[in-house]
């Protein structure tokens, strides 16, 4: 009766050791989780602003501000010429 006690309670100790473990991988997982997250939404999110055509057509720009208000084409780039058809 002695041996069948003991090997239960060295079931017990073990079951709890691997809850423990169990438990202690995923509050860090989630604490790397909710990092992420952090650093995604305050970086990268984007906000996306809507603009509606004369047609009713919704177009949505999803891009950050800082990357939607930046110069596309440099000043030296893109002159127009005018065009002579022969």
């Amino acid at each position: 009766m002695f041996i069948l006690k003991f090997f239960f309670f060295i079931f017990l100790i073990g079951l709890f050791a691997v809850l423990f473990f169990a438990l202690r991988v995923y509050l860090t997982m989630r604490k790397m989780r909710d990092q992420f997250r952090k650093q995604y939404t305050q970086d990268e999110m984007p906000r996306g602003t809507h603009t509606t055509t004369e047609t009713g057509e919704t177009i949505t720009d999803t891009r950050a501000p800082q990357r939607s208000n930046r110069k596309i084409i440099d000043d030296n780039e893109g002159e127009y010429v005018d065009f002579v058809e022969e």
